[in-house]
C-alpha cells in the first residue's frame, strides 16, 4: 500500500508540475500532459505498474463525464438537438465502421478487433477544444452542437467498446443480442439518468450548505453509476443525463455560492483526473512497443480522420434533406479537424481486460494517435478557428459591455428577492435599483454603438452579508456567461477578479468589525 501511494504521489506531482508550467506558456494542459507522458516512456522515468481495469471504469470515467454535463448548458443543447443526436448516435456508428473497415485493410487487424479499435477512437475531447472556445469568441450554435456531441457521443461510443470488446473476447458475434444489449444500454442509461437527476436535484435543493451539496453530488455520480452498471444500461450515459438534469436543476433552485462550489468542486475533480490519465497510461506503455507501433498509428489517424469526415459530412447532408437544418460548411470542418482525441480514450483503452487480445497493441495506438492529435489539431486549433472565419467579431469594450450588463441584470434580481424577503427597506432597493440601471443603460448603448463608455460603479454602503449575496450572484453570473462563451473569459476573468477583491475586503471588515 505504501509503495502504491508513493507511485501516486510521484505521478500527482509531476503532472502538477506540468500544468503549472502549461498554463504559465498558455498551452493547453492536455497537450503538455501527453508530450511529457511521451518523454517519461522514453526515458523511463515512472515505475511500471498494472492498472486494474475496473477502477477505471467505476471511479474515472463517471467523474470525467459528470464534470462535463455539470457545466453544460443543457438549454443550448436542447436547441441543438438535431444536429447532437446526428453525429452522436448514426455519426458514431459511421465513424465507427470507417475506421474498423481502414483498420482491417492497411494494419491486418482481425474484424472485431478493428471495431474495438474504431469505437475507442470515436470517443472525442472537448478539453481542447473548448479552452480554444473560451479564448475566443465562436457562434453559440457551433459550441453547443460540439459540446453535446461529445457528451453523447462519448456514451455511445462507451456503450461500442464494451460491446465489441465482448465479441473480442467470445470470438463471436450475435446480432440480436448486440442490438437488445445497445438498445438497453442507451435508453435504459437514459432513463436511470434522468430518474438519478430528479432524485439528485431534489436532494440537492435541501441540502443546508456547499459541503453536504458536494457529498450529495458524489453519492449521485457513483451510485447512478453503480446501478446502471447492475441493470445492465450505459453508466455513461446515466451519468451524463443525470449531470445534465443536476446542473440545469442546481442553476435554477440552489444559491450562488453553492453552485460555485459543486462546479469547483467537480472541477478540480476532472482536472486531477485527467493529469493521473494521461501519465497512468505512460505507466502501461512500453517504448519499443510505441516505437514498433508508429506507422500502426499513422495510417489509423488516416483511418480516423476518414471515418470522421465521412461521418460528419455524410450526417448533415441527410439531416439538411430530411429536415431541411442546415448546419454551415465551415462548422463541420471545424468539427471534423476538432476530432481530438484525449483522456477519455486513454481511460476507454485501459478498461480493456488484460487478457484481451492485442490489449498491448491497442493501448499504444491509443496513446499514440491522442499524442499526435493534441499536439498537431489541438495546439493550432485557435488559428484553424481563425482562418475559418468562424470567430464572432468584436472589441474588448463590447465584451466589457456585455459583462457589465450581465452583472448589473444579476444585481437588479438579487435586489428585488431581497426586498421580498424583507431584507431590504424599499428605499435602500430603489437606491440601489436605479444604480445598476445606470450600468445597464450605459452597457446597452455601448453594444448598440460600440462606442466607449466610462459609467461608474453602483455599488454603495450596504450591510456586508447583503453585500456579499449580491458579489456572489454576480460572480456566478459571469462564471456561467463565460462557460457558454456569451463572454470573452479573459474579461470575465478580470470582471470576477475585482468582484473577489471587494469580497476579501468585505471579509476583512467584518473581520475588523467583530473585533
Amino acid at each position: 500500500m505504501r509503495e502504491q501511494l508513493e507511485h501516486l504521489l510521484l505521478v500527482l506531482a509531476v503532472g502538477a508540475a506540468v500544468a503549472i508550467g502549461a498554463k504559465r506558456l498558455f498551452v493547453p494542459y492536455n497537450v503538455a500532459l501527453v508530450i511529457v507522458g511521451l518523454l517519461l516512456v522514453f526515458t523511463d522515468v515512472l515505475p511500471k505498474a498494472p492498472m486494474d481495469p475496473e477502477v477505471v471504469l467505476l471511479a474515472f470515467l463517471p467523474v470525467l463525464v459528470f464534470e462535463g454535463a455539470l457545466f453544460a448548458d443543457a438549454d443550448g443543447l436542447l436547441s441543438a438537438r438535431r444536429p447532437i443526436l446526428a453525429l452522436a448516435l448514426p455519426g458514431v456508428l459511421i465513424s465507427l465502421m470507417g475506421t474498423a473497415a481502414v483498420a482491417t485493410l492497411v494494419l491486418a487487424l482481425p474484424f472485431a478487433t478493428a471495431l474495438l479499435l474504431g469505437a475507442l477512437l470515436s470517443i472525442t475531447d472537448t478539453v481542447s477544444v473548448l479552452l480554444a472556445f473560451r479564448s475566443v469568441r465562436v457562434p453559440h450554435r457551433l459550441a453547443a452542437i460540439m459540446e453535446g456531441e461529445s457528451l453523447f457521443n462519448d456514451g455511445t461510443a462507451l456503450v461500442l467498446v464494451g460491446l465489441t470488446t465482448a465479441v473480442v473476447m467470445s470470438g463471436h458475434f450475435d446480432l440480436a443480442h448486440t442490438l437488445r444489449a445497445l438498445a438497453l444500454g442507451m435508453v435504459g442509461g437514459a432513463v436511470l439518468g434522468f430518474a438519478c437527476g430528479a432524485l439528485g436535484a431534489l436532494v440537492l435543493r435541501r441540502t443546508p450548505d456547499h459541503l453536504t451539496a458536494i457529498l450529495a453530488s458524489c453519492v449521485l455520480v457513483f451510485g447512478t453509476s453503480l446501478v446502471a452498471e447492475r441493470v445492465q444500461a450505459s453508466p455513461v450515459i446515466a451519468v451524463v443525463v443525470a449531470g445534465l438534469t443536476v446542473g440545469r436543476a442546481a442553476r435554477r433552485i440552489l444559491d450562488p455560492s453553492r453552485v460555485l462550489a459543486l462546479q469547483g468542486f467537480w472541477e478540480t475533480a476532472g482536472f486531477g483526473l485527467n493529469v493521473l490519465l494521461f501519465l497512468l497510461v505512460g505507466m502501461q506503455i512500453d517504448a519499443r512497443m510505441l516505437m514498433a507501433e508508429a506507422p500502426s498509428i499513422g495510417l489509423a489517424l488516416i483511418a480516423l480522420h476518414a471515418g470522421r469526415a465521412v461521418a460528419v459530412f455524410g450526417c448533415f447532408a441527410v439531416l439538411r434533406a430530411v429536415t431541411g437544418e442546415r448546419v454551415p460548411r465551415r462548422w463541420q470542418d471545424v468539427m471534423v479537424f476538432g476530432n481530438i482525441k484525449g483522456a477519455l480514450s486513454m481511460a476507454a483503452v485501459l478498461t480493456l481486460p488484460e487478457t484481451l487480445p492485442g490489449r498491448s497493441r491497442l493501448v499504444a495506438i491509443v496513446f499514440g494517435v491522442t499524442f499526435v492529435t493534441l499536439v498537431t489539431q489541438a495546439l493550432p486549433f485557435r488559428r484553424l478557428l481563425v482562418w475559418l472565419k468562424v470567430v464572432e467579431q468584436g472589441g474588448g469594450d463590447i465584451a466589457r459591455a456585455r459583462a457589465t450588463l450581465i452583472e448589473a441584470r444579476k444585481g437588479q434580481a438579487d435586489l428585488d428577492d431581497l426586498m421580498a424577503a424583507g431584507l431590504l427597506s424599499r428605499h435602500e432597493h430603489a437606491e440601489r435599483r436605479a444604480g445598476y440601471q445606470t450600468l445597464v443603460i450605459s452597457a446597452e448603448e455601448r453594444l448598440r454603438s460600440h462606442i466607449p463608455s466610462t459609467a461608474t460603479d453602483a455599488r454603495g454602503a450596504l450591510d456586508p452579508v447583503i453585500e456579499t449575496a449580491l458579489l456572489n450572484g454576480q460572480k456566478a453570473a459571469l462564471l456561467d456567461a463565460a462557460r457558454r462563451g456569451l463572454v470573452d473569459v479573459d474579461v470575465a476573468n478580470e470582471r470576477m477578479n475585482g468582484i473577489d477583491r471587494q469580497l476579501i475586503a468585505l471579509a476583512n471588515t467584518s473581520h475588523h468589525g467583530a473585533s
